[in-house]
């Protein structure tokens, strides 16, 4: 039967031509993302090098500056500005121009080409007001803010007025850097391109010799896991090189930098020694070695050496260091000047820079970091294209019989309605996840000079779009009922375009938040149509398992878009990052028209509001004892309530806020917010078959609870990026934990069988929203109240409270497994 049913397929179609072209598009995409997530991160790696060795020189003639200001010349008749353009403009090769502006913008003085001033100006001056310098642009120490565009990288550092304010800048402009013609840009297409192709290869002589067609047409276990293996192989080999090539570039680079650092300093003594002082005549020449030091960290110690090798002088960022008992330094950590009378003269000394190793070691971790995040994040994207390509398989050699008029029930199996909505679900939350690693920074950039409730202001666009979200959540289900599910799913997509380029328009915070209020009101139409889908089209018995698979898509969406959301931001800015969210909607859009669009026929199953939204109110008093009870009650202000809060409150609002006062990168929060998909995509699911083999599911509600206020509580007692890495990792466990128990526990309440199913699952999930938007406005009073790290411990304390709360008030009811 199975031989008739393949030829059958066979003289339809040509599925295994269908198969191997729907293998290579996604390798062709998979290999894509983690190519371009590789080479944006190499060029932005570049850029933030060559812009601290800018912002290095520029902060040396801004402290010139600074001094004669301090001492009483206006910076408006300060002379002397050309000749300090000019030095700087001999001390950096590849400088285009440079300038020195008044805060309005006004240039006093330039050479070579003068750099756009307003962009960065306005940049300063937000990082001059937040006192940590985070503006829309790059930024660098003490404030100096730095853009990269096809133009070159501009880098402006402050010049401050007495009393605090900024009353100019110094700005220097270098070209770019022409990464698409270099040798490095080529060799990495290269090994791209190379290994795409041996992978392509290799599937097509699996797919056409080794796996025989009844074999891919039956949807073994091998079907899927030949494309996995090929595809993880291939993406090792060029993570493998990648990683290579960010740890060479980033030592070469810093070399560079170290070297053209270290040329001023050799230039000034080149011209002492012209005076005819004998290199062992010179005084004071450990200070102005010790400057150098001091200004670049990777640099551990600057030696003067005779021509006989002997050493002369010694210093470090903290000054003079004895020349006795000091050991020869190694050839690979040290870069070597010639010193001389005159250029074509005897060398009659020499300058040698030490790097630090263990600044060098650090500096190649966080570069093998970098790398290792690109592959996790495209290892995430594969899997669900691979996933995406098994679903293709299935229709492929599928035998399409029409049960109902419009209702191609031959064409999927209905207990696997949930891997037709998870390609939708990651699309969707992968573009709506972009800009998760910025969002309050990004608001706190459009208050300008806001008083004093920064902090609460900075909440109210996640607030907003939270409270949409649940307006929408609720409404969601009945228009499923009436129109069908398509018409709030497509209308979520384009309310969700609508609130990004909002997004990417504002220009004040009232904007934004309107703009985030669209988004949410995007986000709760999709999300809950989704969901009626799943209803709708799924068996009762397969309901919970499709409904997972859609979760796991969710959180894979969440993951990945969050960490490559954070790399464009640093590489283009957040206002590309809301374009790009847009853009990339059309992708769900059109996995809807093609995966989902055969079912958009009801075919009289259950109506979608009796689970995804019932009617929430069947009377007001009704709702009033449901909520009153203590088991029922207890769990939503226990559990459900508090964790929303801690959810939302930690990873979208404060996580970006105490990761900044870290000096942490965007693409830092992103790797941090990847813990959580991980652990609720992949632990999740083993926590969760647990909990259901579990007699009683308050015990692990209960656990969850005290798992995710112990993790916001140990930021109170350690701090940094660790431990805001081990909170985020404790508060996914915790969801893990309580996730799966939560459902099942309240539905085997006697108050709510009372009540409706249906109706209480409403509420339940009314409540998850209203956490959500109480989370950030909740955590954000309490940061200007309390600090960061009081805050996010106070939250952990009222999560604990509520949790023991729980635990002594509500019922041990769950029914046995």
């Amino acid at each position: 039967m199975k031989n008739d049913s393949v030829s059958e397929v066979k003289k339809r179609r040509h599925p295994l031509r269908d198969v191997l072209l729907a293998c290579m598009l996604v390798l062709l995409l998979a290999q894509g993302l983690i190519g371009a997530l590789s080479l944006s991160a190499l060029n932005r790696q570049i850029i933030d090098n060559t812009a601290g060795r800018v912002e290095l020189l520029a902060r040396q003639t801004s402290e010139q500056i600074q001094t004669g200001m301090r001492l009483g010349k206006p910076l408006a008749q300060f002379f002397g500005l050309s000749g300090m353009l000019d030095d700087l403009r001999r001390r950096i090769p590849d400088l285009s121009g440079a300038s020195v502006v008044l805060a309005g913008g006004q240039v006093l003085t330039s050479v070579g080409t003068p750099p756009q001033a307003g962009a960065l100006l306005q940049d300063l001056r937000s990082a001059v007001a937040d006192g940590r310098g985070q503006g829309r642009a790059g930024t660098a120490a003490a404030g100096s803010v730095h853009q990269a565009d096809a133009q070159g990288i501009r880098v402006a550092v402050p010049l401050m007025r007495d009393g605090g304010g900024l009353q100019g800048a110094v700005i220097l402009q270098v070209r770019p850097q022409d990464m698409r013609q270099s040798s490095l840009m080529l060799d990495n297409l290269a090994v791209l391109g190379l290994s795409t192709l041996c992978a392509a290869i290799v599937l097509a002589l699996v797919f056409r010799y080794v796996m025989p067609l009844h074999e891919v047409a039956s949807a073994g276990r091998s079907r899927m896991l030949v494309p996995l293996l090929v595809l993880m192989l291939a993406q090792g080999v060029y993570a493998a090189y990648t990683i290579h090539t960010f740890r060479t570039v980033w030592v070469r680079v810093t070399r560079d930098n170290t070297q053209v650092l270290a040329q001023g300093l050799q230039a000034s003594l080149d011209r002492v020694l012209g005076y005819g002082i004998a290199p062992t005549h010179l005084r004071g020449v450990e200070q102005p070695m010790a400057r150098l030091a001091s200004a670049f960290p990777v640099i551990s110690e600057l030696r003067l050496v005779d021509a006989q090798g002997r050493l002369l002088n010694r210093a470090n960022a903290r000054g003079a260091m004895p020349v006795a008992g000091a050991t020869a330094a190694e050839p690979d950590d040290t870069l070597a000047f010639p010193l001389k009378a005159q250029g074509s003269g005897p060398t009659l000394a020499s300058l040698q820079v030490l790097l630090d190793p263990r600044l060098l070691a650090a500096g190649i971790r966080a570069r093998v970091l970098d790398a290792a995040t690109v592959v996790a994040v495209a290892l995430v994207a594969a899997i669900e294209l691979l996933l995406l390509l098994n679903l293709l398989m299935d229709r492929a050699f599928s035998v399409r019989v029409q049960d109902v008029p419009g209702d191609p029930a031959g064409l999927d199996d209905p207990s696997k309605v949930g891997a037709i909505v998870r390609p939708v679900m990651f699309g969707f939350l992968f573009a709506m996840a972009l800009p998760l690693s910025f969002l309050p920074i990004y608001a706190r950039s459009l208050l300008g000079d806001a008083p004093g409730q920064g902090a609460l202001l900075m909440a109210l666009p996640i607030a907003a779009e939270m409270a949409c979200g649940l307006l929408t959540a609720l409404l969601a289900g009945r228009l499923s009922d009436r129109r069908g599910w398509q018409f709030p799913v497509l209308t979520g997509l384009l309310v969700s375009v609508a609130g990004n380029l909002a997004c990417a328009l504002a220009g004040s915070l009232p904007t934004f938040i309107v703009a985030r209020g669209l988004v949410g009101l995007g986000y709760g139409l999709t999300w809950m149509g989704l969901q009626g889908f799943i209803v709708i089209r799924s068996p009762a018995a397969y309901r919970g398992r499709n409904m997972a698979l859609v979760i796991a898509g969710l959180f894979a969406g969440h993951l990945s878009g969050a960490a490559v959301g954070a790399m464009l931001m640093q590489q283009l800015g957040p206002v590309a990052v809301f374009v790009a969210g847009a853009v990339l909607l059309a992708l769900p859009a059109l996995g809807v028209f093609t995966l989902m669009w055969p079912y958009r026929h009801v075919a009289g199953v259950q109506k979608a509001s009796q689970v995804v939204a019932g009617p929430v109110v069947r009377s007001w008093k009704a709702l009033r004892e449901l909520l009153a009870t203590r088991d029922f009650g207890m769990l939503l202000l226990g559990c459900v309530v508090p964790f929303s809060i801690a959810q939302v409150g930690l990873l979208t609002y404060a996580l970006p806020l105490y990761m900044e006062t870290y000096h942490a990168s965007a693409a830092t929060v992103g790797r941090i917010l990847m813990l959580y998909g991980f652990c609720v995509i992949y632990v999740g699911p083993y926590m969760g078959r647990l909990a259901d083999h579990s007699a009683y599911k308050k015990y692990w509600i209960a656990a969850g609870g005290l798992v995710g206020s112990a993790g916001l509580l140990s930021l109170y007692f350690a701090s940094g990026v660790v431990a805001a890495g081990l909170a985020v990792v404790l508060l996914a466990l915790a969801s893990c934990l309580a996730g799966g128990a939560q459902t099942a526990y309240m539905l085997s309440l006697d108050h709510v069988q009372r009540y409706g199913a249906g109706g209480a699952t409403s509420v339940m999930r009314a409540a998850d929203k209203f956490g959500q938007m109480l989370g950030p406005l909740a955590v954000g009073a309490l940061f200007a109240s309390v600090g960061i790290s009081g805050g996010l411990a106070v939250t952990g304390a009222l999560y604990l409270v509520a949790t023991l709360a729980f635990m002594v008030c509500a019922p041990l009811r769950g029914a046995p497994a």
